[in-house]
């Protein structure tokens, strides 16, 4: 049998042509939709990768800030060695003068006495009077004895009016470290 068709073509032809008006119509719903995911996912991928980006930026300034104070720490201990060397090269060249003092008149003998002491670039002056001539000779041998003593020199003996004998020893003194 064969199929008999009573739709008139005209409305034939207008359900054809509705059929394929929705059928664009859903296409191009479907491909402006596909069209907005493509754009807003990445999109959305953007904006957690730069969520992620600034905690990590955060980070990064702490340790940025530590390895600041570690710097700041180097250049301070840096700062702090030239310092104590210099200090130790003060120390090794410094004479502790009140031991010299001390050793200077533990070692005076009886009859003599020190008016004035001098002391100027490791060289120490002592200016003083003694009833006797061998007592500054015993005086500058007691001197002689002390460690870091280096040299003992007279510079003056002489006999005045009061028949004091005043004296000028020359005392070099080496830096003991």
């Amino acid at each position: 049998m064969k199929d008999i068709n009573l739709i008139p073509p005209e409305l034939k032809e207008e359900r054809q042509k509705k059929k394929k008006v929705a059928l664009k119509l859903f296409f191009a719903t479907f491909l402006l939709g596909f069209i907005s995911l493509l754009i807003a996912l990445p999109l959305a991928y953007m904006n957690k990768l730069y969520g992620e980006l600034k905690i990590v930026n955060e980070e990064l300034n702490k340790y940025r800030n530590v390895s600041e104070l570690q710097q700041s720490i180097k250049d301070m201990s840096l700062y702090l060695e030239k310092k104590k060397s210099i200090i130790d090269k003060v120390n090794k060249g410094k004479i502790d003068l009140a031991k010299l003092s001390e050793d200077v008149a533990s070692n005076l003998p009886q009859d003599v006495s020190i008016t004035h002491l001098k002391y100027d670039n490791k060289v120490l002056e002592i200016e003083g009077e003694a009833l006797h001539e061998g007592d500054v000779a015993v005086f500058m041998l007691n001197l002689r004895s002390i460690n870091y003593v280096e040299d003992v020199k007279a510079l003056l003996i002489e006999l005045n009016e009061k028949n004091v004998y005043k004296y000028v020893i020359q005392v070099k003194v080496r830096v003991v470290s």
